[in-house]
C-alpha cells in the first residue's frame, strides 16, 4: 500500500526506522521502509542494524547524489503507489502516527497529504539556535493557518504523495541540480492543480544545523530563488522574499544594496550567529544578499 522513503546524510536513522516499522507492523498493511544514505562521510553504526528490520531496505550509495536525485532515486525504485517521504532527522510525534495518516488516507482522497509539523520546545546548543528558531516559528504551523496557504505550507520532510505526482513533478526540475527547490516543487503543484489535504498528525523536527551552516544554506536557496525567478520557472511574487526584493529593486540599484550588505554584513552575521538571533535582522539579511546577487 505505502512505501516510506527515508534520505538519509550523516545521521543517525536507526531509531526512525525501528519506530516505522514497530507502527507499521501494528497496521497490518502492506508497507516497505527505503532508506538510501546519500554516501555519508561518517560512519553511524546504528545504522547497518537496520538491514535486520523486517520490511526496510538499507542502501549506502558510492556517490554523493543530492537532495532531489536521492529522492528521485527513491520514488522510482519504490514498490508501492503511494509515498510517504521523511527527512531522517523527523519523528513521529506519538505511536498513533501511522495509524493517523493510514485512516486519513482512507477517508479522504487527495494528491498530497501534510501533517505538519513540531518543533521541540526547548532550545539546542546556542551555536545551532537559529535554524531552532525559524523552524519554531516560521515552519511548525497550526492547522487553520497552513489550510489558508495550502501550497506553500508544506514541507518535503514529512510528506505523503501519490508516486505518479511526485515523478512528474519532480522529473522536471532534476536538470537544474540546485539545492532549494521545495519552493519550485510547491509551485508546480499548484500551477498543475494538484489537490492538497492538510490535517494534524505532525511529525518532530530534531536535527538543527549550526548557526554558519544554517546561513550559508540560505545563501544558496536565495541563489536559487534568483536562478528560478530569472529563468521565468518561478513568479516573483510566489514567495514574500522576492515579491519585495524585486519591487525594492525598482527604488534603489544594484551597487546600492551591494554597498549596503558589504556595510552590514558582519554585524547581522554576528547577531545570527549568536545565542539570541533575530529573526527580522534574519529577514533583512536575506533581502539584502538576494538584492546585490548578480
Amino acid at each position: 500500500m505505502i512505501s516510506v522513503l527515508i534520505p538519509t546524510y550523516n545521521y543517525n536513522v536507526y531509531p526512525l526506522a525501528k519506530e516505522m516499522q514497530k507502527q507499521f507492523e501494528k497496521s497490518g498493511v502492506p508497507y516497505e521502509i527505503r532508506i538510501y544514505d546519500d554516501a555519508s562521510t561518517q560512519n553511524y553504526g546504528n545504522n547497518q542494524l537496520i538491514r535486520n528490520l523486517k520490511h526496510v531496505i538499507y542502501k549506502k550509495l558510492p556517490e554523493n547524489k543530492g537532495r532531489l536525485a536521492l529522492r528521485y532515486q527513491l520514488a522510482t525504485e519504490a514498490e508501492f503507489d503511494l509515498l510517504l517521504f521523511m527527512d531522517a532527522d523527523t519523528f513521529p510525534q506519538d505511536r498513533f502516527f501511522v495509524s493517523k495518516l493510514l485512516k486519513t488516507i482512507e477517508k479522504e482522497t487527495a494528491d498530497v497529504y501534510f501533517g505538519g509539523l513540531k518543533v521541540p520546545s526547548n532550545p539546542p546548543a546556542p551555536d545551532r539556535i537559529l535554524r531552532w528558531k525559524y523552524g519554531k516559528e516560521r515552519e511548525s504551523k497550526p492547522l487553520e493557518m497552513r489550510q489558508k496557504d495550502p501550497y506553500k505550507s508544506i514541507l518535503c520532510g514529512c510528506l505523503t504523495l501519490k508516486k505518479s505526482v511526485f515523478l512528474n513533478e519532480a522529473a522536471q526540475m532534476l536538470a537544474l541540480k540546485k539545492y532549494g527547490l521545495d519552493v519550485l516543487f510547491s509551485y508546480q503543484l499548484k500551477k498543475n492543480k494538484r489537490s492538497i489535504l492538510h490535517f494534524h498528525n505532525p511529525v518532530t523536527h530534531l536535527g538543527f544545523e549550526t548557526n554558519p551552516v544554517f546561513l550559508a544554506k540560505t545563501r544558496e536557496a536565495l541563489a536559487t530563488f534568483k536562478f528560478l525567478v530569472d529563468q521565468s520557472l518561478l513568479p516573483q511574487d510566489y514567495i514574500k522574499l522576492t515579491h519585495y526584493a524585486y519591487q525594492l529593486k525598482k527604488i534603489l540599484p544594484k551597487s546600492a544594496w551591494s554597498l549596503m550588505y558589504k556595510i552590514s554584513r558582519r554585524a547581522l552575521q554576528k547577531n545570527l550567529n549568536s545565542g539570541k538571533p533575530s529573526l527580522k535582522l534574519f529577514d533583512i539579511y536575506k533581502l539584502l544578499y538576494f538584492n546585490q546577487l548578480n
